[in-house]
């Protein structure tokens, strides 16, 4: 054999060793496939006017949008009930001329036992303060974070399947997987002006207009975009997302 000969089989060699070691590297001996993280996806715009779609409520409609359902209501004429349906157009700013009709209330409170506020005629909420509880075991591994439109909310991490509790009594207002990024939804109206979402849910376990009590279970632990076991869990007073944190009692 001559020296290009066996300078060409040693080179033939080598890349075959080294195709080897790279199928070696990349090798799972465990045959699961390792999903790709999920784009972050940028919060829905407000349109000038929304089509109520099917399954829609006035409460989800102002969640996606980051609006006090109060102003919408107010906006399209709505009465108390927040009633509304399909095929309805929807206005989603101020008109002009517009005449507030309702007093401004108190700023958000900053004592972590927040007083519930005056009820609305669908739904009376307990006397005396609003306590919080834990939506559910684990541990907090995203923070909530001031003007942050893709951190509105904390993420608990736990087992898929593990319950959900009602983080504080109400009247669920919003069941669905309509809102981009949310996943399966819950939606609980807690008092006129607090509101609490549990997403990413596994199953959901109440039903739109169903009254539950702090503690009781609603759903159970599903997985979120990227396929972790978690719960979103989000409180917003006034349609705006506060810090859960500073509701929820001390570990």
């Amino acid at each position: 054999m001559n020296r290009g000969l066996s300078r060409a089989f040693l080179i033939a060699c080598g890349a075959t060793v080294l195709a080897g070691c790279a199928g070696a590297l990349t090798w799972n001996p465990t045959g699961t496939q390792r999903a790709a993280p999920q784009p972050v996806l940028a919060p829905e715009p407000i349109p000038r006017e929304y089509v109520v779609a099917p399954g829609d409520t006035l409460y989800s409609i102002a969640w996606r949008y980051g609006l006090d359902y109060h102003d919408v209501a107010a906006w399209n004429g709505i009465g108390s009930d927040y009633l509304i349906k399909p095929g309805q157009t929807l206005r989603l700013s101020t008109p002009q001329r517009y005449v507030a009709r309702r007093a401004p209330v108190a700023r958000v409170p900053a004592s972590a036992t927040a007083l519930a506020s005056a009820p609305s005629p669908d739904y009376t909420p307990p006397s005396g303060p609003l306590r919080w509880a834990w939506p559910t075991q684990g541990a907090v591994v995203r923070l909530f974070h001031v003007g942050d439109p893709f951190s509105k909310g904390i993420d608990i991490s736990g087992t898929q399947g593990q319950p959900v509790y009602a983080a504080a009594p109400g009247k669920v207002v919003y069941t669905g997987s309509a809102i981009m990024g949310y996943g399966k939804l819950i939606i609980i109206k807690n008092s006129d002006a607090f509101l609490s979402a549990y997403a990413d849910n596994d199953s959901m376990l109440v039903h739109e207009g169903d009254m539950v009590q702090s503690g009781e279970r609603i759903a159970t632990m599903g997985l979120n975009r990227d396929g972790h076991p978690l719960l979103h869990f989000e409180i917003r007073y006034d349609g705006k997302p506060v810090n859960p944190l500073s509701y929820l009692p001390a570990r």
